[in-house]
C-alpha cells in the first residue's frame, strides 16, 4: 500500500491492485522530487504512465489544481478512478485511457508533467521527442533507471538531476 505523504491529504493511503508490474514511485523518491519542484499550488499536471496514480494524488495533496491521468492500462485505470473517489476529488482530474506517447500528439497545455515509464521502456527516443512538442516553460519530471542516458537534444534543458537508489530523478523544463 502506498501513501501520500505531505499536504492536504497527509498520510492517506492509495489503493495499488495486485498487478506486481506496477512500481508506485517511493516515497523517498517522492519527497526528493518534491523538494526540488517547490511550490506547485494552482498547477495542472499531467500524470502520464500513471500506474496507480501515485504522483498525481501527491501533487493535487500539495495544491496543484488539476491532474490529468494518462494510462493505458485497464485495471490501473480503475485503481485511479477509486482512489480519486476515496478522495473525493472527482471534480480535479481527467483519466485518458490512453499510451503516453500518443497523448502526446496532442498535448494539453499543462505546467507541469510526470513520466514515469516502464525502466527500458522501448519507445525512449519517441518519448523524448514528444518532451518537444510541449509548450515552452513546461516542466517535465522522467522518473527512470539510473542508466538513461539523456540524449544531446535535450541537455541543454536538464535543469536537475538526482539519483536515489536505482532511480534517477531528471527534471526538464523545454
Amino acid at each position: 500500500m502506498i501513501r501520500i505523504i505531505a499536504g492536504s491529504f497527509k498520510s492517506r493511503h492509495l489503493k495499488t491492485g495486485k498487478d506486481r508490474t506496477i512500481r508506485p514511485t517511493q516515497d523517498r523518491v517522492k519527497e526528493a522530487m518534491f523538494s526540488i519542484l517547490g511550490n506547485i499550488e494552482g498547477q495542472h499536471v499531467v500524470d502520464l504512465f500513471a500506474g496507480t496514480g501515485n504522483l498525481g494524488f501527491e501533487a493535487i495533496s500539495r495544491g496543484a489544481a488539476h491532474c490529468t491521468f494518462v494510462e493505458n492500462n485497464r485495471q490501473s485505470i480503475e485503481i485511479i478512478q477509486s482512489n480519486a473517489t476515496l478522495l473525493s476529488i472527482l471534480d480535479k482530474i481527467d483519466i485518458f485511457a490512453l499510451d503516453a506517447i500518443r497523448f502526446l500528439q496532442n498535448p494539453e497545455g499543462a505546467d507541469l508533467y510526470f513520466a514515469d515509464p516502464p525502466y527500458r521502456f522501448p519507445k525512449m527516443e519517441e518519448l523524448f521527442g514528444s518532451f518537444l512538442r510541449l509548450t515552452e516553460g513546461t516542466t517535465i519530471v522522467l522518473e527512470a533507471e539510473k542508466e538513461l542516458i539523456i540524449p544531446p537534444v535535450l541537455q541543454p534543458k536538464l535543469t536537475s538531476r538526482r539519483f536515489i537508489g536505482e532511480t534517477s530523478l531528471n527534471f526538464i523544463r523545454v
